[in-house]
């Protein structure tokens, strides 16, 4: 299952990018990629199928081979997520489902064009705190052979600004008293750390639900893949 994660994330000049993946059990199914698609493009991806154990992580793996054979085709985001979310039909039962997140990165033109199937919005945080979520698309996939037509966004990218996207694992981790981690928690830690580096960020987020969940079952996979446009500081 780890050999299906990038062995080293991408760094497009401008921008860092840092990821973890931590299981609940031996084999998650959780997933995230950072898929390279010409020397300013480059698609982010992050996914949580429903359950755990073996027959989840392998959907998993068949949805990452389809995800890395057709990004480089270029098809309108929309349409590809139709086709993911036929494939994840056509290879599941009726209790497995994926929240999916995905886009495209383009480092030029500073913007990321996305498609949300029902998964936990991520957020684009400005370096004052402020936020977006971004949750336009559409249904998870799987749970409809034919979903309704998926809607994309595309946002403005400016520097200081980091885009964070995660799974349930971390908004709902639980203390051993049963409270959730939950988002406004999360909202406030992040918004305390967007001006760091997104490795920084993501061990400080960790930490933290350690700390929280101390005496507990880590209860989900924990996953987040952070981006972040680099400020660069004008020599006085």
């Amino acid at each position: 299952q780890k050999g299906m994660l990038p062995a080293a994330l991408a760094q497009p000049a401008g921008y860092d990018i840092a990821a973890i993946n931590e299981s609940s059990m031996q084999v998650g199914g959780d997933y995230y990629d950072v898929i390279p698609l010409s020397d300013h493009e480059f698609a982010i991806a992050i996914g949580d199928v429903s359950g755990t154990r073996l027959p989840t992580s392998l959907l998993m793996a068949n949805v990452q081979a389809a995800l890395r054979s057709m990004a480089p085709l270029r098809l309108a985001l929309p349409e590809a997520t139709q086709r993911l979310n036929a494939l994840v039909y056509s290879n599941t039962q009726a209790d497995k489902f994926i929240t999916f997140f995905w886009g495209i990165l383009d480092t030029k033109a500073h913007t990321l064009t996305y498609v949300n199937a029902g998964h936990n919005p991520p957020y684009l945080m400005k370096p004052d705190g402020s936020f977006l979520p971004l949750s336009t698309g559409g249904l998870i996939l799987g749970v409809l052979d034919e979903a309704p037509p998926y809607d994309e966004e595309c946002i403005a990218i400016s520097p200081g600004d980091v885009i964070i996207t995660y799974t349930d694992g971390v908004n709902e981790a639980l203390s051993k008293d049963m409270e959730e981690f939950g988002n406004e928690r999360l909202e406030l830690l992040l918004a305390e750390l967007v001006d760091g580096s997104p490795s920084d960020l993501i061990h400080t987020v960790r930490e933290r639900i350690l700390a929280f969940t101390a005496g507990a079952k880590q209860s989900d996979d924990i996953t987040m893949l952070v981006v972040k446009r680099i400020r660069f500081r004008h020599p006085e």
